[in-house]
């Protein structure tokens, strides 16, 4: 921290020499975004509250080749785009990175870990923009699919014009989930800044299927598991204005879940049924400052320093089915934090050779930690208490650098380009608690400090052909580093039936993907169209091959077998890919054709991807094709929306993995929306909708893969019995009332 504050207030120093002043209104800086940097997709707070979006799930519904990685119970995961999924998407709050999973090979089958990546609660964004494609110039490790960007909400977005104050209240009832969500808040605006006070708090339970199921215990069970789930979230946001050219923005977020699971579909011997609660807390503060003035060298300077807290803790129970009897409780939890700042500089334009030239210079630093701590409870004839971790502690140090430039080659043509460099070290630390420690010698190491490099690279090209017809190619590379889990994950000793080996010596996963945008857009014409190619290599994965290992109690006579059998897995860098898709775009106002008085918008999206590994296989997270379409009527006080998606099935040759298909597969389903909106008065708006109105029966890709090839939890039974769990709601509605005053 005292690094930190050297580089940083010498800058606050220099640059604040002038007097504070007041000002009539709040003012709103900041640099415009380079070009590299501009999102696939942009949600924006008005779409979100229309289209009653109440999570992740609907968030990104109408969007083809972007899906929630599904994880049954525990809820979701982060984000598939273009088959490329959780850690391999970058997810940011404000710009600040959020958790990695934790989610071992070996104990993600019986559940006893919740090592999703954390949620996020949409009430208190403003805005989420989402980049497809390989790209870590902005986000560094992790943008090897894409990145996914929230952006909160500031007090201005609760304030309406003329007033220096704001109320707010949203909130909505969902029936798929019986879930009742509302939104308050309060807003304040003064000469010197402004203040955001927003609360969300959720009340629901499991999410229905289609067919009610059998209420039964075990694999085959096809009615969803009891759930009942509440979360909470506080959002505070201060802009205080220093005086014209200065802007310092407090952030203070703190968001809880937590949710009990009577998990009847869990099935080990037969003997034993199994309750567990859920619990997850997300915690960040951090100081903005804002330097913005279009000087003769520097145009905006943007400084974040931040701190962020993520827990995950799940506390399982195991009862006797005979007599109700609890014989075991498996407490585990999982810490990560990071503390860090990052510095944008953006430079004055200049010319270079004749030709209009902007520069970016960024660059920061985080320290993360991650700690895993379990506590085992057995009652037998007496309780047995164990603490342990499965995983050493690990601190990781992270420090970043990028440049960017823009030149204007005509006054039809750019060429951007940028390129950064990003270190990783990590720090093992020893607690005496892994399950590890007994077995450390000179032939099982402790495990080992180690370090990554990655450089970025992108390059775009646009030229705008004519007012409404633009082109544009962009090339971009990105990469993950290993994460701890698979770097430093241990199981078993040098002699054991299963052993999973470390291995410090993985490479960062590496991706490139070269893309061309076509896009025509006028006021009521619009149309894109995005061919892509990308590859990867040095993918990681669990490798499992059998082993024969010495046999230490060999006796020619006792036990005359020199080895022994040994399942060995390890993490290893084994696999390049590539995917190639196209992403198409049409929007038009049929109200211009058709002679009508008011708006009538027609919208379609489809996405088409697929991709193979080096070994032949098809990589099963590719989505299969979607397209979806809407008609929108916009009238003074209410809208319509009608939306369709067509959905194709998952092909079993698709899905091949080590030589054999996927148990269970998707079928093609065609779906059905209506949403209303109607603005009562200008402060009260009634938004309703009824979803898959044609009440089908269906299971997406994203669920059906989410079941595990072996363990406890979320399975079917080798007959399929139980998939009704896995299928979606059929014909749900929801209703909300926004009012802002």
């Amino acid at each position: 921290m005292k690094s930190l504050l050297f580089i940083l207030v010498p800058l606050s120093f220099n640059l604040y020499a002038e007097d504070v002043s007041q000002f009539s209104e709040v003012l709103v800086l900041g640099a415009k975004d380079a070009v590299l940097k501009e999102s696939d997709v942009s949600i924006g707070q008005d779409e979100i509250n229309a289209n009653l979006v109440s999570d992740v799930n609907d968030l990104v519904s109408n969007e083809p080749g972007v899906s929630v990685v599904q994880k049954s119970n525990s809820g979701t995961s982060g984000f598939n785009i273009r088959g490329v999924e959780q850690d391999r998407v970058a997810i940011l709050v404000d710009g600040i990175h959020q958790g990695e999973t934790f989610e071992n090979d070996i104990y993600v089958g019986y559940g006893y870990f919740d090592g999703s990546i954390n949620e996020i609660e949409l009430d208190s964004v403003k805005t989420v923009n989402i980049n497809k494609g390989t790209d870590s110039l902005f986000t560094g490790s992790g943008s090897l699919g894409g990145a996914v960007s929230y952006e909160t909400k500031e007090a201005s977005d609760l304030i309406s014009s003329n007033k220096d104050f704001g109320l707010y209240n949203k909130t909505i009832y969902s029936s798929s989930r019986s879930e009742f969500k509302t939104t308050s808040g309060i807003a304040l605006q003064q000469d010197y800044g402004d203040l955001l006070l927003l609360y969300t708090y959720t009340k629901g339970r499991e999410q229905k299927t289609k067919d009610s199921g059998y209420d039964i215990y075990g694999k085959a069970r096809s009615k969803p598991d009891p759930l009942r789930k509440k979360s909470d979230n506080i959002l505070v946001k201060s802009n205080i204005i220093l005086n014209d050219n200065h802007i310092l923005k407090l952030t203070y977020e703190n968001f809880s879940v937590d949710k009990f699971v009577d998990e009847r579909s869990w099935e080990l011997f037969g003997f034993n049924h199994r309750l567990y609660n859920s619990e997850g807390e997300r915690t960040r503060y951090s100081i903005d400052w804002n330097y913005d003035k279009d000087g003769k060298y520097i145009q905006n300077i943007d400084t974040k320093i931040f701190y962020q807290k993520i827990k995950q803790k799940k506390i399982s129970s195991v009862y006797k089915f005979d007599n109700n009897e609890l014989e075991q409780i498996y407490d585990r939890s999982q810490d990560q934090k990071s503390i860090g700042f990052n510095q944008n500089f953006e430079f004055s334009k200049m010319n270079v050779i004749s030709l209009p030239f902007t520069q970016t210079l960024i660059y920061g630093f985080n320290k993360k930690s991650f700690e895993n701590n379990n506590t085992d409870i057995l009652f037998l004839n007496k309780t047995y208490v164990t603490n342990n971790s499965i995983i050493e502690p690990v601190d990781t140090k992270h420090y970043h650098f990028a440049y960017l430039n823009e030149f204007d080659v005509s006054d039809f043509q750019t060429f951007s380009m940028g390129v950064r460099y990003d270190n990783y070290r990590n720090k093992v630390k020893t607690n005496g608690k892994s399950i590890s420690t007994p077995h450390y010698s000179k032939s099982f190491p402790k495990p080992e400090d180690t370090s990554f490099d990655g450089i970025s690279a992108s390059v775009r090209y646009d030229l705008q052909v004519n007012d409404p017809l633009r082109l544009s190619y962009k090339v971009s590379s990105g990469f993950r580093a290993p994460n701890p889990n698979e770097l430093y994950f241990s199981y078993g000793n040098e002699i054991a039936a299963n052993r999973v080996e470390p291995n410090p010596d993985l490479k960062d996963e590496k991706g490139i993907t070269n893309e061309i945008l076509i896009r025509y857009s006028k006021e009521d014409l619009a149309w894109s169209v995005s061919p892509f190619y990308t590859t990867y290599k040095d993918f990681i994965d669990l490798k499992a091959e059998q082993k024969l290992v010495p046999n230490p109690w060999y006796d020619p006579i006792t036990f005359p077998k020199k080895y022994l059998e040994q399942n060995h897995l390890q993490y290893k860098n084994v696999d390049s890919a590539y995917i190639y898709g196209i992403d198409l775009r049409f929007k038009v106002d049929l109200s211009t054709y058709l002679l009508l008085d008011n708006q009538l918008w027609f919208n379609s999206a489809f996405n088409y991807s697929k991709g193979k590994g080096s070994d032949g296989d098809s990589l099963i997270s590719v989505q299969p094709w979607q397209v979806n379409g809407s008609f929108k009527y916009v009238s003074n006080n209410y809208d319509l929306n009608l939306r369709s998606m067509y959905i194709s099935e998952k092909k079993a040759e698709d899905t091949i993995r080590d030589g054999k298909e996927w148990g269970y597969v998707n079928d093609s389903v065609f779906l059905l929306d209506l949403i209303a909106n109607y603005r009562i008065t200008k402060n009260f708006t009634m938004n309703a909708g009824i979803f898959n109105i044609l009440d089908k029966k269906y299971k997406t890709w994203d669920s059906v893969r989410s079941i595990p090839k072996f363990g406890s939890t979320n399975m079917v039974d080798q007959d399929g019995l139980g998939l009704n769990r896995f299928t979606a709601p059929g014909i749900n509605w929801k209703i909300g009332l926004e009012v802002k005053l």
